[in-house]
């Protein structure tokens, strides 16, 4: 599945929210984990896939489920719910894997559902509240209120990093 959207009349932000003038928003990929939106850099994205079962890798990570070979190269595939510090997955279901490349390696992140791609303005971003108690802070960039939701932004390369729990500023920025 490409996730390369094409372009169209409402992307540009032109200032009207507020927002820098004549900027493009960044697009994000929307997935569910539970019954939260989050979402990913459009262009950390390098395709969906359905889930599979991935084979285990004794001694890794108690979040990487496993590697499975993807279009002749091998993947390794991570439990995004365990990444972030919310537990593990469930099993069963119709999850998908988000592909991305670390480095030069490529890596799917299990989640509950693929939503959609939508555009986030630089000034729709805000930091992630202290109080709302989320794990592993520093995995992500800040949220966005919209429609009576809160959107959460995915810093993959912090995801990815591994890191710790800490309380890394998220400044802000989409």
């Amino acid at each position: 599945m490409s996730l390369r959207p094409p372009e169209d009349a409402t992307s540009p932000a032109q200032g009207a929210d507020g927002g820098a003038q004549g900027a493009m928003p960044e697009r994000f990929l929307i997935f569910m984990l539970e019954a939260q939106e989050y979402g990913l850099p459009l262009d950390a994205v390098v395709e969906v896939a359905a889930y599979r079962r991935p084979t285990p890798v004794p001694g890794a990570d108690e979040a990487v489920e496993g590697i499975t070979p993807l279009r002749g190269r091998m993947l390794t595939v991570i439990d995004t719910r365990r990444r972030l510090g919310l537990g593990p997955r469930a099993g069963g279901g119709l999850a998908k894997m988000i592909v991305v490349r670390e480095a030069e390696e490529l890596v799917g992140l299990v989640v509950d559902a693929v939503i959609r791609v939508a555009p986030v303005a630089g000034g729709e971003c805000r930091p992630i509240p202290a109080a709302l108690g989320l794990p592993r802070r520093a995995a992500y960039r800040g949220m966005v209120s919209r429609e009576g939701h809160c959107l959460l932004l995915i810093d993959p390369d912090a995801l990815l990093g591994g890191g710790d729990s800490g309380d890394a500023s998220t400044g802000g920025r989409p």
